[in-house]
């Protein structure tokens, strides 16, 4: 079946997804008497051809790859579409980095929290959740506590002040770029 690291077989007959049957057929002799190993043609080249004329020549095997070739497109869409969600997920990451913050914060004696609860509190789908406790167990801020939740660590603690600096210093140059001095230091606005 189709691969999208990969061309189609549309590519390798060098025929548009609609093409009739004899237009592959064409095609594939054309083709295959280019790249045929014994007029001095690559091999690789020429299985490649017969592969695509045998699955596109059937009705039903062409019907099937076809399907197979939405699917996968489809599945790249999603993916573009889901990679649009890097920038906002840096934002709940922090977020959700914070709640766990706050709960051992304010409960020291009980600080995990199970998944359910996260899910409750900042209304996120389970796989949601499931990444980004992933990626924080991966980084060291979160561990498994003995009752089961989660708890920030150190090194979670760690990352929220780093944060937290971060985005009050550009804050402050934001301000800063906002205003101009004149020649007797009073500020202006810019």
């Amino acid at each position: 079946m189709p691969n999208s690291t990969s061309s189609t077989h549309y590519d390798t007959l060098e025929v548009s997804r609609n093409a009739s049957n004899d237009a592959i057929e064409r095609m594939f002799r054309h083709l295959a008497t280019k790249h045929h190993p014994d007029a001095g043609g690559d091999k690789a080249t020429f299985n490649r051809l017969v592969q695509a004329f045998d699955t596109l020549r059937n009705p039903d095997t062409r019907a099937a790859y076809d399907q197979e070739l939405i699917r996968e497109t489809q599945e790249i869409s999603r993916l573009v579409e889901n990679s649009k969600q890097a920038g906002p997920d840096a934002a709940l990451r922090h977020e959700l980095l914070c709640l766990f913050y706050a709960r051992r914060r304010e409960q020291g004696s009980s600080p995990a929290l199970g998944e359910i609860a996260i899910q409750k509190t900042l209304n996120l789908e389970e796989h949601v959740i499931e990444f980004h406790l992933w990626y924080f167990k991966e980084k060291g801020w979160i561990a498994r506590w003995e009752s089961g939740g989660y708890t920030i660590t150190a090194e979670g603690v760690d990352q929220i002040d780093a944060t937290e600096l971060r985005m009050a210093s550009n804050q402050l140059r934001i301000a800063s770029a906002g205003s101009s001095t004149t020649a007797q230091g009073t500020m202006v606005p810019a």
